[in-house]
């Protein structure tokens, strides 16, 4: 049975054995940290006990007083994609953030990922020109 819920420390133990498309190996340790971060959030794709899919991302205090939510990565495991576990957590994520409060939720992406592309359209997302720059 799939369940689209919050990232709890209660998860952290499973996080190891998630990988996502970066091979990325999640502790932990490192997850109960990330837990305990004011403005972050997480979000997992659970069938059964075990984690397919995990997202996260932050919340944007506004100086306004509202805010936004700003998801960071979402993945599925490859075995999983391709079977709308993806656009499930995402509006799974959507709604949450709409019921508390959140003025808007955005992501970034690259142009060439089609099937990133795919599944934020499946999941209601509306494309939207932008120019990314970034400094390190």
């Amino acid at each position: 049975m799939m369940e689209y819920r919050r990232l709890t420390a209660d998860d952290a133990e499973k996080m190891s054995a998630f990988a996502d498309d970066q091979n990325t190996k999640y502790d932990a340790e490192t997850v109960k940290r990330f837990l305990r971060q004011e403005h972050a959030e997480g979000f997992v794709a659970v069938d059964g006990e075990k984690i397919i899919g995990f997202a996260y991302g932050y919340w944007l205090s506004r100086p306004d007083g509202r805010r936004d939510f700003y998801l960071h990565a979402i993945d599925v495991e490859r075995s999983r994609q391709g079977q709308g576990h993806g656009a499930a957590l995402m509006r799974y994520i959507h709604a949450y953030t709409k019921e508390m409060g959140c003025r808007k939720m955005f992501l970034l992406t690259e142009a060439e990922n089609k099937a990133a592309s795919a599944c934020y359209g499946k999941a209601g997302g509306k494309k939207r020109t932008a120019v990314l720059y970034e400094f390190h």
